[in-house]
């Protein structure tokens, strides 16, 4: 089933949010993070999934490999909280804070494939058949990035 063009803008509209913020993780970059979720945008027109089904995954995996074809800019800074008060408002802040840097200390591949398993919610499976790889190596690659985490956590107590 071909995917029309106001199916592509509806997608657009639900889900460039959640896909750009995932991007953000794994890339660390916002203008890196925003040229390569258009440019997957702009690859789903020109030539569409074969299926509609998980297209922000689609798009996640996709705009991932557009951004490791361009120039790697580094740099990354923490979004500014805005009019945010309250001790739950706080709390979210840490977190993810502490998620930020524990996902920064992970190489670009593993960031990608937390993300995807955590943030989007894709199955060993789904993220091996999206990045082209076995579901043994996202499993390997998943574990290596939590022992990881875990030794950072670990050694920053």
């Amino acid at each position: 089933m071909t995917i029309d063009a106001g199916r592509w803008a509806e997608l657009y509209r639900l889900e460039f949010p959640r896909v750009y913020r995932a991007l953000l993780a794994v890339l660390r970059d916002r203008d890196r993070a925003l040229d390569a979720l258009h440019d997957a945008f702009v690859a789903g027109l020109r030539r569409p999934p074969a299926h509609d089904a998980d297209l922000a995954g689609w798009l996640f995996v996709v705009a991932v490999r557009s951004a490791r074809r361009g120039v790697r800019l580094p740099s990354f800074s923490l979004e500014r909280v805005r009019g945010r008060s309250g001790e739950g408002d706080i709390d979210a802040l840490l977190d993810r804070m502490e998620v930020g840097r524990l996902l920064a200390g992970l190489t670009e591949r593993q960031r990608a494939m937390v993300v995807a398993q955590f943030y989007l919610g894709l199955d060993h499976r789904e993220i091996a058949a999206h990045f082209g790889v076995k579901t043994g190596t996202v499993s390997a690659t998943l574990a290596q990035a939590k022992a990881r985490m875990r030794a950072e956590v670990r050694n920053a107590s």
